[in-house]
């Protein structure tokens, strides 16, 4: 989804459902000292008494560049589950493909991008997860090469994705299948973030591109009739918040925080302010009303998703 190049973003302070919020800077700086822990926080943090996430902040509604930093979903609830535990939170926003080395050289403490559970990912990180979606393909306003069927209507197709994302996981062995049929390859055009994905479609560079499907509702409400929605596939999709691998401390306490906000109705509540689909409550499993656990294993489909 997005490229490796750095850039540090203005961080606001905030704690989610909190009192007071503090003034902008390159960290939270509201004090949690008098927030009582309701879980105990791990000690190996990259700043004490702070919960240091990555976040590639182009990806509506879950992560995007507001007026004083990063907002959506996750930051919401990153907010949350650090004053769960007693800490401010302070944000390193870059590309997505830079999100795993900087988690992996200690320079956050987890990744909260609304990252895909996959086979090849939970190699290098462990996982924490907390919502399913879906992909989902956005060409211009009226759909003019006609696309419908996934991967057929591909062949020969330009598609944006985003660099390191699912997307151009599945794109790829999309073009695989392809070649199988004795089909036309679609070309591939992977850029640093999901914004420029969009962009390429409106530009006429890309006949589509690919995001996920709560993104797509955002992007077709925010920009009113420009895309329009092609194509839904792979709702089966586990996102999640991603820790270091074999690092159970910080898994055990961001898996406890999730279990409280979720029990105390702040999640169902953010669900409802960013207009997500109820199917895509991970807490609920289908259509039963039995909460699942976060710190429950989360087992990936054979697909790679």
């Amino acid at each position: 989804m997005r490229a490796s190049t750095t850039r540090t973003a203005a961080v606001c302070t905030a704690v989610f459902m909190m009192a007071a919020v503090s003034a902008c800077g390159s960290s939270d700086t509201a004090s949690s000292s008098t927030v009582a822990a309701d879980v105990a926080p791990p000690k190996n943090l990259a700043s004490s008494g702070t919960l240091t996430y990555g976040t590639a902040a182009s990806f509506p509604p879950f992560e995007s560049q507001g007026s004083d930093g990063p907002q959506g979903f996750d930051i919401d609830m990153i907010k949350a589950l650090s004053a769960s535990m007693g800490l401010k939170t302070k944000v390193l926003d870059i590309d997505f493909d830079g999100l795993i080395p900087a988690l992996s050289g200690k320079r956050t403490d987890v990744i909260n991008s609304a990252m895909y559970i996959t086979p090849e990912r939970e190699k290098k990180v462990d996982f924490v997860p907390y919502m399913i979606i879906g992909e989902t393909l956005l060409t211009p306003n009226g759909n003019p090469k006609k696309i419908a069927k996934v991967p057929e209507d591909l062949s020969g197709r330009t598609v944006a994705v985003t660099r390191g994302a699912i997307g151009e996981t599945y794109m790829t062995a999309y073009n695989k299948e392809l070649k199988q049929q004795g089909r036309p390859e679609m070309k591939i055009m992977s850029l640093p973030n999901n914004q420029d994905a969009m962009l390429a479609v409106q530009s006429g560079r890309a006949d589509a591109f690919d995001t996920s499907t709560p993104g797509a509702a955002a992007t077709l409400a925010a920009t009113k009739g420009k895309f329009t929605l092609a194509a839904t596939f792979k709702n089966e999709t586990k996102i999640g918040i991603a820790v270091r691998k074999g690092d159970t401390a910080m898994k055990t306490a961001i898996s406890a925080a999730l279990d409280k906000f979720v029990s105390s109705g702040g999640y169902a509540k953010l669900m409802a302010k960013y207009q997500l689909p109820e199917d895509s409550n991970y807490f609920t499993s289908s259509g039963t009303g039995t909460p699942a656990s976060p710190s429950a294993p989360a087992s990936s489909s054979a697909s790679g998703s």
